[in-house]
């Protein structure tokens, strides 16, 4: 049992007390179970097995067709990650952090997706309060793992996973509403449980720090403090502590076999 955070409207958030799964998925891997059931495929560069609950990478395929916006030298960086409001799939630029949204899924060949792993990510309107976009993703009929949105928060200029440095940050807010009441994970993939961090072995790899939240159908604003993050304890070698100095992406993930129509916006570091 650990807290789970849960959504409070008008700009609040609370925690509560509550059991729920920490799921981590990240572009370049796949977690062998990522909500701890056992069993399941593997996604793409991963591997199936048992145990764990962070994922990375969707079969289909992680990271989108748009580049990180570039050109010029960058701003210093505020806490604000992305409030969509540019209307395309980069995630604000500024000294150290550059990025792009992705969507990805389990593979499961009847399953459905919008948009599709790989192709443009385009946020859809209207976002929260008079915000004109949100990030978006919906589907269904994944069976073995699920699917769901994230960012890259450093990729190198040939298109690479650099770690990001959030320790002068002591968690994520964003607002978020799904079509239907939905439960979903946000998870950041680190420098000891993803692959390019090059610590976990094998598949060992995938049992990312995260937390489960429950998103309702109005827009309210949620915080996940780096403080309540945790693993399923099956990584090898199993990570003691959650390294905010070397973060590699988040990630917004739904259950498997889980009809999903949800948007997130104005995320945001917690200084």
């Amino acid at each position: 049992m650990r807290p789970q955070v849960l959504a409070v409207g008008l700009g609040a958030s609370l925690l509560a007390t509550g059991c729920g799964l920490v799921l981590g998925i990240s572009s370049g891997e796949y977690d062998p179970d990522p909500f701890g059931l056992g069993g399941g495929a593997g996604g793409a560069g991963g591997a199936a097995g048992t145990g764990g609950a962070a994922g990375a990478g969707g079969a289909a395929g992680a990271g989108g067709a748009d580049a990180p916006d570039a050109g010029g030298e960058p701003p210093p960086c505020t806490a604000l990650l992305d409030d969509l409001e540019d209307g395309d799939s980069a995630i604000v630029r500024c000294e150290g952090r550059v990025g792009s949204w992705y969507t990805y899924n389990d593979g499961t060949r009847d399953g459905t997706q919008t948009p599709l792993p790989g192709r443009p990510f385009v946020p859809a309107s209207p976002g929260n309060g008079s915000s004109n976009y949100a990030a978006h993703v919906a589907g269904s009929g994944f069976v073995s793992r699920g699917a769901g949105m994230g960012f890259d928060l450093n990729l190198a200029p040939g298109g690479a996973k650099l770690s990001y440095d959030a320790s002068a940050y002591t968690g994520l807010t964003f607002w978020a509403r799904a079509a239907a009441p939905t439960h979903i994970y946000v998870n950041f993939p680190d420098r000891n449980t993803d692959r390019e961090g090059g610590v976990c072995e094998g598949s060992g790899c995938g049992d990312h720090f995260g937390e489960g939240l429950d998103l309702t159908t109005e827009w309210a604003q949620y915080t996940v403090p780096f403080s309540v993050l945790s693993t399923d304890g099956w990584g090898v070698p199993a990570p003691a502590a959650f390294d905010a100095a070397h973060v590699y992406s988040v990630e917004f993930h739904t259950a498997k076999s889980t009809v999903f129509d949800m948007f997130v916006d104005d995320i945001a570091f917690v200084p």
